[in-house]
């Protein structure tokens, strides 16, 4: 055999098929502490594409990479270079001062699991789609708790700001972040800009700490954090972004940032329930979708919903 027919034969024992993509080095440990292959990651993604996709695709992708898996390095990346990887599609999105710089989008499968043959983990997505990128359509509030507020309390929040919402015509949806803490998500028609949403998701931010400081702030800083739970109105910006639903998380045991219905969140004892291994037995077994209704729903945000926070 000649030494171009052996290195090929090396190259192809060497890798496996995920959703049409060629996964190199497939038994590369991603996740130590589960010896989760690079290979099993690229599966999830293939796996969960059909319920994952509504919310990911034609959306300006960041994410997190972690070339020598979970254990080691990590770095968040918002632009995808021409020469990361022919696999990974792209598309050139105007920056808040006009620059033109390439993003990684995903609209099949494959897309995501081209992601994942260059190292990523966790993908993350802005609040607005390409064809309309100044034209928000989701609204994130991630309830943040500091370690020492208890789970019970964390779910407990995340049901008043429901109940907040609801009072203003807002339906919400509810997910782990696959951390300790909730995302709280509005969607809603394209018809406002950012400017709007952000003072709205600021506005309710403000009442929470407003009515509760003793559970809630609404300003980053860690100093003012103790015992507390940060509600993070920021991700309502343009160019910021928020872990998508279904994505996996580069932290130990390979927690997913999972959508719940609010009776799942409801009755959930711990935010750690649910890694990979098992929500992929789930959608085995044909889950259903917490977040279906989600992609019909037809509601608006106003500036005036702002106004009735304010003036709480």
């Amino acid at each position: 055999m000649s030494a171009t027919k052996r290195a090929g034969a090396l190259t192809r024992a060497n890798s496996a098929q995920a959703a049409g993509v060629t996964i190199t080095h497939p038994e590369r440990i991603v996740y130590p502490g589960i010896a989760m292959t690079k290979l099993q990651l690229a599966e999830y993604y293939a796996l969960v594409a059909p319920l994952m996709l509504p919310h990911v695709q034609q959306r300006p992708i960041s994410a997190v990479r972690c070339p020598d898996g979970q254990g080691g390095e990590c770095f968040f990346q918002k632009h995808w270079p021409p020469r990361g990887g022919a696999a990974v599609h792209t598309k050139q999105v105007p920056e808040s001062n006009g620059e033109l710089t390439p993003y990684a989008f995903a609209s099949t499968a494959r897309d995501l699991v081209a992601l994942v043959q260059n190292g990523v983990i966790e993908t993350h997505v802005w609040g607005a789609r390409y064809d309309s990128l100044e034209k928000p359509d989701r609204l994130v509030l991630d309830l943040d708790p500091d370690p020492s507020v208890s789970w019970s309390v964390v779910k407990t929040s995340a049901l008043q700001l429901r109940t907040l919402l609801h009072d203003v015509g807002l339906d919400s949806w509810v997910k782990l972040t696959g951390g300790k803490g909730v995302h709280v998500v509005v969607p809603f028609e394209r018809r406002i800009e950012w400017s709007v949403l952000s003072a709205f998701s600021r506005a309710v931010a403000e009442h929470l700490s407003r009515v509760a400081p003793l559970r809630y702030v609404s300003k980053a800083s860690k100093s003012i954090r103790t015992k507390r739970i940060f509600v993070d109105w920021l991700r309502n910006t343009r160019g910021a972004t928020w872990v998508a639903p279904w994505s996996a998380r580069a932290r130990d045991g390979a927690p997913v940032s999972m959508p719940l219905s609010w009776d799942d969140l409801a009755a959930l004892k711990r935010p750690d329930q649910f890694g990979i291994p098992k929500v992929s037995k789930m959608l085995a077994k044909g889950m259903d979708d917490p977040w279906s209704a989600m992609l019909t729903a037809k509601q608006r945000i106003t500036a005036e919903m702002a106004e009735h926070f304010l003036k709480r």
